[in-house]
């Protein structure tokens, strides 16, 4: 799950490329390429309570729809030329009875570098749905302990080597983790995570050239150096208490953000969280420790015009009656409606297993 934010970028890449123009520096084009592919995968057992099921080695087939971006403000984002585009995959885990199958529709961003060479090379970075078939049940499949919903979230990354067999014609290869989760909305949510191999053919549906173009300098500072903020965040937490699996979340963030160059920027701040299912625990444990929690939080963000995309890793400070580790994960997206005023979404998680989403408000002094 510590990756499963990383991939929410893929929106903001392709909204920002796809309105690239045309400056006159080179021929800009927008070639479609189709593509076919196969992946083989080894299923992680990274809990304890998931060891109980033989092991899997899931296969996919995939279909691909993508739109290759060679302009000028593609160049200038990222020294690249990135594919934006959509996939269809059809997933077997290997285990029909325990785990069942995937249909996996998928949006994703994939910059290729060393276009001008016959081999080059592109990281995959994907966000998408995956309708799962054999959820968990206590009677009839209580070992499936990695999904209990249909609907489920998928994604991707990876990094692989393109042949370019002529200049419509390429073969490649990556290596990609993989990760399911429904996000933390109804338990067991252990996730599904698997590495896979993937092997694959892509044709575009008329030639394709590459520019050869010098990279890119330094970029200019944003007007903005530093950003203070104050956020609110709701949400409903992971958690199975006594004969409950769904409790309201909500807390306050302040944070600050400075500028290091690039798109990036560094981060600190504190946050209090109050989630309800640790009020619901204590209260059936007879306790009277508080059940707010308190954290630093440290971490990076990247500034992408009006979405920012950040991730941090948060310590506790005040945390009574721990059951948890003491360090977690953030991951999360948000849009800039004006200079002051933004909002979002965002993942907490502890190593692979999601703590809650929460959706967000916040203001820029």
């Amino acid at each position: 799950m510590k990756k499963l934010m990383l991939f929410l970028i893929v929106f903001n890449f392709i909204s920002f490329a796809t309105k690239a123009q045309n400056d006159g520096i080179f021929s800009e084009s927008r070639p479609t390429v189709l593509g076919i592919s196969f992946d083989y995968g080894n299923l992680l057992k990274h809990t304890e309570s998931l060891r109980q099921i033989d092991d899997a080695y899931p296969f996919a087939i995939r279909l691909d729809w993508s739109k290759h971006l060679i302009t000028q403000e593609s160049w200038d984002f990222c020294n690249c030329f990135p594919r934006v585009g959509v996939s269809l995959a059809y997933w077997d885990w290997d285990n029909p009875e325990v785990l069942g199958v995937g249909i996996v529709p998928l949006a994703y961003v994939e910059p290729y570098f060393l276009t001008q060479k016959r081999i080059n090379l592109f990281v995959r970075m994907g966000l998408g749905g995956a309708f799962l078939t054999q959820q968990y049940d206590d009677i009839t499949n209580p070992l499936n302990e990695s999904y209990s919903t249909l609907f489920n979230f998928m994604i991707v990354l990876g990094v692989g080597v393109n042949y370019r067999l002529t200049d419509k014609l390429n073969l490649r290869l990556a290596a990609k983790y993989n990760h399911t989760s429904n996000g933390g909305v109804r338990t067991p949510n252990k996730g599904l995570n698997f590495p896979s191999l993937n092997i694959g053919l892509n044709t575009s549906l008329e030639p394709i050239e590459f520019p050869s173009l010098a990279k890119n300098g330094k970029r200019e500072p944003p007007d903005d150096k530093t950003r203070w903020s104050l956020v609110h965040f709701s949400g409903w937490s992971n958690a199975n208490v006594g004969d409950k699996d769904k409790f309201y979340v909500l807390g306050f963030l302040g944070n600050y953000a400075r500028w290091v160059g690039g798109r990036s920027a560094l981060t600190a701040g504190t946050e209090w969280i109050f989630d309800y299912s640790r009020k619901e625990r204590f209260t059936l444990e007879g306790s009277n420790a508080a059940f707010g929690q308190g954290a630093f939080l440290g971490g990076h963000e990247f500034w992408l015009g009006s979405v920012t995309f950040s991730q941090q890793l948060g310590v506790y400070y005040f945390k009574q009656n721990r059951s948890t580790d003491a360090v977690y994960q953030r991951y999360g997206l948000s849009y800039h409606f004006t200079k002051h005023v933004f909002a979002g979404f965002n993942l907490k998680a502890h190593l692979h297993v999601a703590d809650f989403f929460d959706f967000r408000i916040g203001y820029v002094f």
